[in-house]
């Protein structure tokens, strides 16, 4: 009988131990958790990710549906990306060295862009920059990597509506989320500032919030866009930063029909320097 009591402590401490055993709590994978970690993570990203460079190479092809021969450019340029918190947006600038193989002068480089003005004051000059090797008919403007990333600020969020769609069995479970923007003002807007709501999906990592995928579509009359930028981390800058960006734009009105697809590519990250000047 004495040996009871003893026995009952053995018990009682092997059943604590297994209670401690027991594996951590299953990570939130809910639609709301998912996204306020991505904006968490966005809005560090956004401090970092600031006055930096990048090689793009791009290739655009356009096809018609009529018989007419498809256009395809592909072009070399210094893409310069920062985020402007003050206005919370993504500026993007091209500095175009090649087309099609054959070298071209751009005499606004970014250095003398930023030379002239703030750069968020620039809107349409960077806008017409951006499209100057542009093929097609179809006309645009929008065309950042990062700009998918705004959706999670807390400046354009609230206009949103978020779902889960899938959760990953990978042991750090990436969640894709759908998104479709339900107030104005839009965060893309047409000619003459016709607003232009936008939906999508996002692709992130549960447990950081860090944000691999995104795919932004949205349409304005009888043109339909899409862009999908993928992410991938970089050594240089220490940061998962766009690595390929692809786009289509397809019109479809009275007969005519054009379809506008681009892939960039983009390589060499690194911090701009503004004592020097870019070519």
């Amino acid at each position: 009988m004495k040996t009871a009591a003893p026995l009952a402590g053995t018990l009682l401490a092997i059943a604590a131990s297994t209670i401690g055993a027991r594996e951590p709590a299953q990570l939130d994978t809910s639609a709301k958790s998912v996204v306020a970690a991505a904006s968490a993570y966005v809005d560090d990203y956004n401090t970092k990710m600031q006055y930096v460079l990048a090689d793009e190479r791009a290739t655009q092809r356009v096809t018609f549906a009529r018989p007419v021969n498809d256009w395809t450019r592909t072009t070399k340029a210094d893409l310069f990306i920062t985020f402007l918190p003050a206005e919370s947006v993504w500026i993007a600038v091209r500095d175009v060295r090649e087309v099609d193989g054959t070298p071209v002068n751009d005499p606004d480089s970014i250095r003398a862009l930023m030379d002239r003005a703030p750069l968020s004051r620039l809107g349409s000059v960077i806008a017409e920059k951006n499209a100057r090797f542009n093929i097609g008919n179809i006309s645009r403007t929008f065309n950042e990597p990062t700009l998918a990333l705004l959706i999670l600020t807390r400046k354009h969020r609230g206009r949103f509506r978020f779902d889960r769609v899938s959760v990953s069995a990978d042991a750090s479970p990436r969640v894709t989320i759908s998104f479709k923007e339900r107030d104005r003002p839009t965060l893309i807007t047409g000619r003459n500032g016709a607003p232009v709501f936008a939906s999508g999906i996002l692709l992130i990592d549960a447990a950081t919030g860090r944000v691999e995928l995104t795919r932004i579509e949205v349409e304005m009359g009888s043109v339909t866009g899409k862009i999908e930028t993928r992410y991938a981390e970089d050594p240089k800058l220490k940061l998962w930063a766009p690595s390929v960006m692809r786009e289509t734009y397809s019109q479809s009105a009275r007969g005519y029909e054009e379809m506008i697809a681009c892939e960039s590519t983009y390589t060499n990250y690194r911090k701009f320097d503004t004592s020097v000047v870019i070519k």
